[in-house]
């Protein structure tokens, strides 16, 4: 015969407990643990902290009082900060100059114009080795100094990040969310080696309990109990096993059970002795189904289990790129070989205007062009050269520019004078690679991301690839 009582109301949902009597020895287990009836246990803090400081210091302020509800994050004590707030804001100027940078930018631009300027001239023999090799130490020099002035300022900004953490030290957070047990110091005293404060956390609070021998193995994590703490407060807990010690003590012939019990709203203070009541598990046996199994009825009306029909994902096709050479293509190819279906490599080659020589019309004769050149001296231009001969010959070039910009302005200026001068790019063909990559949608997440990180600054486009499209 089967017993059922229903709890108090303080037990949410209207559990049930289920006494048995004259069961089977194979099934003795579950009626064991109706058998033990109430047995003691204390109610106690989730976690208990004695919040320390890393950094010694004297205390300014101190933000919370005893028995005052906190939350996680939630400033409690405050130190005296004021040289490691000097040190962040000398840090923070450190960190924003860009004086160097820019100064070192402007040299190297003027350094590469001159590199370029040498190395014209140098190629219809105008200039020698020495003064070319010369021109471009200088230039490899001035990258290298802007370079360090970029390495400086990162420098600085970690110094800033450094400053910033080390002022955070001086600001004690909480780390919990519960309630200020106990102050330790007081405004004005020095943090050494020593708590500040005591800090508990009852949500959940943490039930202990002492359970016989006899009862080892009935009880499993995530059983429910009821909790009854003792007077004055009268109302019934749910709880559930947490943790159940595998070791017991044999001088006493006991074991330890903790339980977590929910206190979301605070109403039950730790350190209260309570009454605990195991319950069973309410466990039903049976058969889980397979992910890709449902329940169907056949013609008879019995249940079996029906394959669900695996639906077939439409190919994607992504195009990354582009990549300046082979070699950084194939590193993503390799990365991406074991989920891509279809993986193609395609090169790419075009003009791209690398840099803008200022020319004047050809001169007529050496005399013409020494007359030009004479009036752009005049004008203070000192920075030119004549080809006397070649594809420009009897022309004045008035600067080789990598920005076109910069040209326009020098292009303006000697129009101001009465030169005239033509804007002439010099293109270089470059070679671009592209990969195409077909995978399955369920997989391009993951790998195209790991994809991306390696490309840097490429570029990562969604595309109708023509080895998709042709299928």
């Amino acid at each position: 015969m089967i017993l059922l009582r229903k709890l108090s109301p303080g037990l949410a949902r209207g559990a049930l407990i289920f006494v048995c009597a004259n069961l089977p020895l194979s099934l003795a287990s579950p009626a064991l643990v109706g058998d033990l009836g109430e047995l003691d246990c204390v109610i106690e803090p989730h976690m208990v902290i004695d919040l320390s400081s890393r950094v010694d210091g004297i205390i300014d302020s101190l933000e919370v009082e005893r028995g005052e509800l906190i939350e996680k994050d939630q400033v409690l004590v405050r130190l005296e900060s004021g040289v490691e707030r000097a040190g962040v804001a000398q840090a923070k100027v450190r960190a924003e100059a860009t004086a160097e940078i820019l100064s070192r930018r402007i040299s190297l631009e003027f350094t590469q114009r001159r590199n370029d300027r040498i190395e014209e001239l140098h190629r219809s023999q105008a200039v020698s080795t020495d003064q070319l090799d010369e021109i471009v130490t200088e230039n490899e020099l001035s990258r290298l100094q802007l370079q360090q002035a970029r390495e400086n300022k990162e420098i600085a900004e970690l110094e800033l990040r450094q400053a910033r953490e080390i002022l955070k030290r001086h600001t004690l957070r909480s780390p919990i969310r519960g309630i200020v047990v106990q102050r330790y110091l007081s405004p004005g005293e020095s943090v050494e080696e020593q708590p500040v404060m005591r800090l508990a956390q009852i949500d959940p609070l943490r039930v202990e309990v002492i359970v016989p021998v006899s009862a080892f193995g009935s009880i499993k994590v995530g059983q429910p109990a009821i909790v009854r703490p003792e007077p004055p407060m009268d109302n019934e807990y749910e709880a559930n096993v947490t943790i159940v010690d595998g070791v017991a003590d044999a001088a006493s012939g006991t074991f330890r059970v903790r339980l977590g019990l929910p206190n979301d709203d605070y109403a039950l203070p730790s350190g209260l002795k309570c009454r605990v009541t195991f319950l069973p598990m309410e466990t039903i046996p049976g058969t889980q189904l397979a992910e890709t199994e449902a329940p169907s009825t056949d013609p008879d009306g019995e249940i079996g289990p029906v394959s669900t029909p695996i639906v077939a994902e439409a190919r994607q096709c992504q195009t990354i790129g582009p990549f300046k050479n082979a070699p950084e293509a194939e590193q993503i190819m390799t990365t991406l070989a074991q989920q891509a279906t279809q993986l193609k490599l395609r090169e790419e080659s075009q003009g791209s205007v690398e840099t803008w020589l200022l020319l004047t019309p050809s001169q007529a004769s050496p005399d013409d062009s020494r007359a030009l050149t004479g009036k752009m001296q005049a004008a203070g231009f000192t920075d030119f050269h004549v080809f006397w001969r070649g594809p420009h010959k009897g022309r004045v070039s008035t600067g080789l520019y990598r920005k076109k910009a910069f040209a326009e302005e020098r292009q303006a200026m000697l129009a101001n004078l009465g030169v005239e001068v033509e804007l002439v790019p010099r293109t270089k063909q470059r070679s671009q690679f592209w990969l195409d990559v077909e995978l399955l949608p369920r997989i391009t997440a993951l790998d195209l991301a790991a994809a991306r990180q390696m490309l840097g600054n490429a570029d990562l486009n969604a595309s109708a690839c023509a080895m998709v499209a042709d299928k």
